[in-house]
């Protein structure tokens, strides 16, 4: 008992330490280190959280609107849980499980004196040995996002509260003003039951693959294969997913490359003039780093629309790239990113509908207070335009092609 007591207690200071000062770490789940000391024969515990709070002000198209307006400044936050356990079998067996409790803060005004709900955003177990890599099972992400790189909105590159991989921005910004970020934070894809092989690492080589068979979260059975309503969703998505990481003269490497294809859902109604086509889409990432620097960028393109849904059938090709760099010294991190998407969009009205742009500017910085509390301040520009699409109606359009969002808060994390 007392080993497994300094065991949670070491592992539990090793991601105090990570988030505390690089200011990384958007979610406490992750995929299972089988490298960690558990004696064989006992399972290690542990119950993680995290309650944020934040203060943001925010300036975006449709702030004023048919009558309508919406605050420009204003509190937000949450808490969230991460419950889980790791385990080693006599036989040399790694075994666990993970979960992430999300609260809904979209009921808070409705759900009375207790303020909010409470909803499970991932949960998956897992069974694997370290020669030859694991198995993971549940609702959880796949091997495009495990092994994606240069997005730096997570993990050891991450800053701020995670710049678009944050919370922030949707807080304080209506959807219809808010950039697409068409990168693998998500829920679409994360949220989903998939199978998951993750492999060792052999000099620095790692590798995924993923399987999907329905874009539902717990993937209710029967499956819908076709339907009379017009729908965008996936079906038997693969994924694969690989990375190599090396340190050449004290220059960290860090390549990564993926690749997914999924079919679509049928809209089967003679009336229907616009039916859906099968994802297929390659992703790219590299990052340098040295000296506490990092710097790299990641690119998304292929058969796509939106966050990883079908595309229309005839529609244009999604192209996205992402650049950015962040600087760790100390307690204090900070970074910033920027990137660009092009897709389809919206294409109710072909014959009047151009291409989608969108844009999203992100930086901040976080500052390590102490174990347990990290600082920071966050800034997002966005921008979106589509000839003959109305995003403040949500409909075909010549007005309201172009929209524009600013955020800037400052807030804490308090986690443990």
């Amino acid at each position: 008992m007392r080993r497994g007591t300094r065991l949670w207690a070491a592992k539990a200071a090793a991601i105090v330490l990570g988030l505390g000062f690089t200011g990384s770490a958007s979610a406490q789940v992750s995929n299972p280190d089988l490298t960690m000391a558990i004696a064989p024969g006992s399972a290690v515990m542990r119950l993680g959280g995290r309650i944020a709070e934040w203060y943001g002000v925010s300036g975006f198209t449709g702030q004023s609107y048919k009558g309508r307006k919406y605050s420009g400044s204003g509190l937000a936050g949450y808490i969230r849980l991460y419950p889980g356990f790791d385990g080693v079998a006599a036989n040399g067996l790694h075994y666990g499980a993970q979960a992430e409790i999300h609260e809904n803060t979209a009921s808070n005004s409705t759900a009375g004196a207790m303020g909010g709900t409470l909803y499970i955003l991932r949960d998956f177990g897992y069974l694997g040995l370290p020669q030859l890599g694991l198995l993971r099972f549940g609702q959880q992400e796949g091997a495009l996002y495990l092994f994606d790189t240069g997005r730096f909105d997570s993990g050891p590159d991450g800053f701020d509260d995670g710049a678009w991989s944050g919370d922030v921005e949707h807080d304080f910004v209506k959807a219809a003003a808010r950039a697409i970020y068409p990168w693998t934070w998500s829920r679409t894809i994360r949220t989903t039951d998939k199978i998951d092989y993750i492999s060792p690492t052999w000099s620095g080589v790692s590798f995924g693959l993923s399987f999907e068979p329905n874009q539902t979260a717990e993937n209710d059975a029967p499956a819908v294969t076709s339907t009379t309503t017009s729908t965008d969703l996936r079906r038997n998505t693969l994924e694969l997913g690989g990375r190599y990481k090396a340190v050449f003269d004290g220059i960290g490497l860090n390549v990564s490359g993926g690749y997914m294809t999924a079919g679509a859902v049928a809209y089967n109604t003679p009336s229907n003039t616009q039916p859906y086509q099968g994802l297929s889409v390659w992703s790219f990432g590299a990052e340098l780093s040295d000296a506490g620097f990092t710097l790299g960028a990641n690119t998304k393109f292929g058969r796509m629309n939106g966050q990883f849904e079908p595309d229309y059938k005839g529609g244009a090709t999604a192209v996205g790239w992402l650049a950015g760099g962040a600087y760790t010294i100390a307690k204090f991190s900070f970074g910033g990113s920027y990137f660009v998407y092009d897709s389809q969009g919206d294409w109710s009205s072909p014959a009047t509908e151009g291409t989608r742009r969108e844009t999203g500017l992100a930086a901040g910085a976080s500052y390590g207070l102490m174990p347990g509390v990290k600082l920071f301040a966050s800034y997002f520009n966005a921008t979106r335009h589509q000839d003959g699409y109305n995003f403040l109606a949500g409909e075909a359009g010549s007005s309201d092609n172009d929209t524009m969002a600013q955020v800037f808060a400052v807030g804490t994390w308090l986690y443990w």
